[in-house]
């Protein structure tokens, strides 16, 4: 064979391959890039690149909604019928996972610029922002409908990603569930495992890990830092503005989070961010060292709350029911009191750490369980 065929056959075995790729990748869609371009959800979960997804489906839909949960994904359990108790609006959920302040700007323009009926924006905040100024993974980047890049050179892009992922969702298909209509995350399976028997599930999912995300919550509160929190600051400062200029109400929440999940940013530079937050904007904080935090039958994983936690969020802010200590309005005027108080609390704990190498927890029994007597989630 001549150079000149063995260079054409070269060319098409590589134009074959190429072609293969793209065609697995197109119709096993590991990402969920393309199946989310229509802005419909037909069968994306948590694991898919639901920022496409969500984008798409505020520029195609945004008339529908007249409210929006924005945040990280501890956003997630925020339904629209638990948000509609809050004001009576039809809200759409826009949570990614691994969110960060910048991001929450981007969409926050994206969804004014997209949503004519738009009159109420909740952004709920978890703590963990600050470790995201620099994230990794196709499913964290934002996509070119957002930044303005071009969205044809990131369709083409999609065509050639690693086939191994088409090739494990082929043959090693995971269990999630399908993101809800709303856009909230599906806690179907969780539900459904919790039920089958809480003490077990607590011990695997919950607490699996206690003691050593107390050591380094606690061995670290006084020497941790974040680069990040200026640049978060002017981004939160930047949502504010742009909702006073465009007279839209802005809930800023800061979410109930177990003591499992805060060994990666708890302590005090945490503390003085938070103060910073209350000179931006007034907020709700959940995250106290409240009964409700305290109790991990209240969450679906180490970091997560279930939708009965959500749901008690909303009806303390709408003044409907609450649980003692549990939630605590945030002013500029209040701040410091507040998080002295959030700090004796903290140093306290820290204390019954060092002498017992554990925190007692609140048990499943107990009234701070809002799970105690079942759930009527568990088929949402």
């Amino acid at each position: 064979m001549t150079a000149k065929k063995w260079t054409i056959t070269f060319v098409i075995i590589i134009i074959t391959v190429l072609i293969f790729i793209a065609l697995i990748n197109y119709i096993v869609d590991p990402y969920g890039y393309f199946d989310g371009l229509d802005g419909l959800n037909k069968e994306l979960n948590d694991n898919n690149y639901i920022r496409v997804l969500k984008a798409k489906h505020i520029q195609k839909f945004g008339e529908q909604y007249e409210g929006y949960v924005l945040g990280g994904s501890k956003a997630g359990g925020y339904t629209s019928e638990i948000m509609s108790k809050l004001d009576g609006y039809n809200y759409y959920n826009c949570f990614i996972t691994m969110g960060n302040f910048e991001e929450y700007y981007i969409l926050t323009k994206h969804i004014i610029s997209n949503s004519p009926n738009l009159k109420k924006i909740v952004l709920n905040l978890s703590g963990f922002e600050c470790l995201f100024d620099v994230r990794t993974g196709v499913k964290q980047e934002t996509p070119a409908v957002l930044t303005g890049k071009s969205e044809i050179v990131e369709f083409v892009k999609f065509f050639f990603k690693n086939p191994k992922l088409s090739y494990d969702q082929v043959f090693h298909p995971g269990d999630d569930y399908r993101q809800n209509d709303d856009g909230s995350r599906n806690l179907a399976g969780a539900y459904i495992e919790y039920l089958k028997d809480p003490n077990e599930y607590v011990r695997k999912n919950v607490v699996y890990d206690l003691e050593q995300d107390l050591k380094i919550m606690f061995d670290n509160a006084t020497t941790r830092t974040f680069t990040s929190f200026p640049k978060d600051i002017n981004y939160l400062r930047e949502i504010v503005n742009l909702c006073k200029e465009n007279d839209i109400e802005l809930l800023v929440i800061n979410s109930a989070t177990p003591l499992t999940s805060r060994q990666s940013y708890e302590g005090e530079a945490y503390w003085n961010f938070l103060a910073q937050v209350a000179v931006v904007t007034d907020f709700w904080d959940f995250t106290s060292y409240n009964d409700i935090n305290l109790n991990p039958y209240n969450f679906y994983d180490d970091a997560h709350p279930f939708y009965e936690v959500v749901d008690l969020i909303i009806n303390t802010i709408a003044g409907k029911n609450s649980y003692k200590g549990f939630g605590y309005y945030v002013t500029k005027d209040n701040v410091y009191d507040y998080l002295q108080q959030r700090r004796n609390d903290f140093y306290e704990l820290k204390y019954d750490f060092e002498q017992n190498g554990t925190v007692v927890l609140k048990g499943r029994s107990e009234e701070s369980n809002l799970l105690r007597n079942g759930t009527t989630y568990q088929n949402n």
